[in-house]
């Protein structure tokens, strides 16, 4: 008998938890499990890719209207049969989440795809969050900094909690041919004599994007690609022409083909903040293109240092710079590098054998809950 899951995910625009999901969703069991994914609002570039992939996605609201994800919500679970929700993000996990508890959906798994820093999660958002998780069956989280932060601020038991790191799919983000490199480079229209260092993501403040035109002053050989959408486009372009160097930072916006993307790239960068797991870190490995990224406990704890890849303090342009300055100068080092993380992804992080993790779950959750309703049933 197929288990029926649906995923109920804030939105489908460009995002690390959405990457995870499409590529839980593209490696699992088609014998044993059907799923449909709903947003919260609009649909996003990911809801076409879902579809291609063989999957129904359902939009609660055009645009952010909270009583009109009740009302779609609530009818979408009462007239389907879905034995597991699986909920990603804030709005999904505020929202969604009590609302499913409230028409009777016994299993309700909550995955925290963000970071364990409080500094970015904010201590407003403590109260909702914990409120939430008292509706939780099971609560996934992508790092042990992840899981810390929900036992110590929000006073989740710890049993709760399954640490299940995101995944990459390494059938298609993988090393490329010269052939493939040109090709991307064609695609995105960047030169191919030049050293390409790039970053992917929403061009959020946490993100840290705007130190790209600083970097790109301090190296005028190297040439910045900057792949996403978000408030922050505005800043980074106008520090760029400042800085006279925007024929050199390039913002090109949101791009679904991801694996073309790192195929253009002599380095990937990722100057965050804050992070949890990042996806476009582990895409990086997969894609064998040397990292250079912050030294945050979410990345650390998936890159050693000068083993996979390359660490700088969070916010200083001038150890980035240093940092980036090494991966030019050295093609053996990067070679050594990004095989060493390419290594790691596959054994470690590869999306098949997260999507039977989180499958074996489903099935433990799933039997809980009929043992539960049988000793309830006897009881009688």
């Amino acid at each position: 008998m197929m288990i029926r899951v649906l995923h109920v995910i804030d939105h489908l625009d460009l995002g690390g938890a959405q990457t995870a999901l499409l590529d839980m969703l593209r490696h699992r069991d088609r014998s044993a499990f059907d799923v449909e994914v709903a947003v919260m609002h609009g649909r996003g570039p990911f809801a076409e890719v879902l579809e291609a992939n063989g999957i129904t996605v359902h939009s609660l609201a055009r645009q952010k209207w909270p009583p009109a994800y009740v009302a779609k919500f609530s009818r979408l679970l009462r007239n389907a049969d879905f034995q597991i929700v699986h909920f990603h993000l804030q709005g999904a996990n505020w929202i969604a989440k009590p609302l499913a508890a409230l028409v009777g959906q016994r299993i309700r798994i909550a995955h925290d795809h963000t970071s364990g820093d409080l500094r970015f999660r904010g201590a407003s958002s403590l109260i909702p969050d914990a409120f939430s998780h008292l509706f939780s069956s099971r609560i996934i989280a992508v790092s042990k900094g992840v899981r810390d932060f929900l036992v110590r601020w929000e006073s989740v038991p710890s049993h709760l909690i399954e640490l299940v790191p995101n995944a990459v799919d390494e059938e298609i983000f993988r090393p490329c041919t010269e052939e493939e490199k040109r090709e991307a480079r064609n695609n995105l229209r960047l030169p191919q004599d030049v050293f390409v260092s790039g970053c992917i993501g929403r061009l959020a403040r946490e993100k840290n994007f705007i130190v790209l035109p600083g970097l790109a002053a301090l190296h005028p050989d190297i040439m910045f690609v900057i792949a996403g959408s978000g408030t922050e486009g505005d800043r980074i372009a106008a520090l760029a022409s400042e800085l006279r160097v925007e024929s050199r930072v390039l913002l090109i916006g949101t791009i679904l083909d991801r694996p073309s993307f790192y195929r253009a790239l002599d380095a990937f960068l990722l100057p965050s903040l804050y992070e949890g797991l990042p996806m476009a870190v582990l895409e990086a490995m997969a894609s064998g293109v040397p990292i250079l990224a912050s030294r945050l406990e979410g990345i650390s704890s998936v890159l050693e240092e000068l083993k996979e890849g390359l660490l700088a303090r969070p916010g200083n342009l001038a150890d980035f710079s240093e940092q980036l300055k090494r991966l030019e100068e050295s093609p053996d080092l990067r070679a050594c590098l990004s095989h060493a993380a390419r290594a790691k992804a596959l054994s470690q992080f590869a999306a098949s054998a997260t999507a039977r993790r989180i499958e074996t779950i489903y099935r433990r959750e799933l039997s809980i809950a009929n043992a539960k309703a049988a000793a309830k049933n006897s009881a009688r």
